[in-house]
């Protein structure tokens, strides 16, 4: 496999299916422990029961949290799956307020899977410049960053405001469609196996039966100080950016390929690439000569 990168180094640097569900009276907790937030099972649980996105109709949004019916939460304090329902954040607080009646939110923990073709949002982060943290590695300014075989898979576009637009392909063995991101709106077909994505908007994490992840998640820092206190890497090159300045981290795993981009490093095959800088480059940063593991194409259709 053959990899070139432009970069200056500058320093070197799961789905569990078989884990138990949390009892059913407190999720898990002792009532000593429980607070409002679900246990982390439970909440995988409603996102995946409504298909990952609001099931109220013509809603969809992929930005969820939940909402207690069966008791409501003043009534008993409990993280029961079957008393409970992922809504987004307009829908739950309604909910809240008696907009639904308990026969009404069954119906749609029931039927809103089956209305989930596809889970679709979008990343409102505008900006000018960016800083892509990229398995480790740090792109400033840089347009393409990551190709394979000649396909690219990590690339910013911009708008007629001259707003960065982030892409991404995600590689995959499966011969299925995975998330990608097209422009700053990311989309995911139901076969996920698990999708997180906070009213917040600034973060997906996505997770597939096979192992393979991808996750992006969008953050300001203030202060050249706050982003060092964050990347100790950015020590010797803090001073080439703008502040405040908006960071983007990309992680991702390609089961199977030995291809994996994580906090600790870019990984493929045997080679780790870490704590790398780049800014300014008008050619793609990291290259990837190989488009097929043991024969297998990397982008299905």
């Amino acid at each position: 496999m053959a990899v070139r990168v432009r970069a200056v180094p500058l320093q070197s640097s799961v789905v569990h299916h078989g884990e138990p569900i949390p009892t059913p009276q407190t999720g898990g907790l002792s009532m000593a422990e429980l607070t409002r937030k679900p246990p982390r099972q439970v909440l995988k649980e409603l996102r995946r029961e409504v298909g990952f996105c609001c099931p109220v109709a013509d809603c969809g949004s992929p930005y969820l949290t939940w909402h207690h019916f069966d008791p409501p939460w003043r009534v008993e304090q409990h993280h029961r799956v079957s008393g409970m329902i992922a809504l987004c954040g307009e829908h739950a607080d309604k909910a809240d307020n008696g907009a639904f009646t308990d026969d009404q939110v069954r119906t749609l923990k029931r039927e809103g899977v089956m209305r989930a073709n596809q889970v679709r949002g979008r990343f409102d982060w505008m900006r000018r410049k960016l800083l892509a943290i990229v398995g480790g590695n740090f792109y400033y300014e840089c347009n393409s960053v990551l190709s394979v075989g000649g396909v690219r898979c990590i690339w910013f576009d911009r708008d007629e405001e001259d707003s960065l637009l982030l892409n991404f392909r995600m590689p995959t063995l499966c011969g299925q469609p995975r998330a990608q991101i097209e422009q700053n709106v990311w989309t995911v077909t139901p076969c996920a196996d698990e999708v997180i994505c906070p009213p917040s908007g600034r973060l997906v994490d996505v997770k597939y039966e096979n192992g393979d992840r991808f996750k992006a998640e969008f953050k300001t820092f203030p202060r050249a100080e706050d982003l060092v206190a964050r990347y100790s890497e950015a020590q010797g090159w803090y001073s080439h950016l703008e502040y405040p300045v908006t960071v983007v981290e990309l992680y991702q795993t390609a089961a199977g390929t030995g291809l994996s981009l994580s906090p600790k490093g870019m990984e493929f095959s045997t080679n780790v690439v870490s704590g790398n800088f780049c800014s300014g480059s008008l050619g793609v940063a990291i290259e990837i000569d190989d488009a097929a593991w043991n024969g297998e194409p990397l982008f299905p259709c």
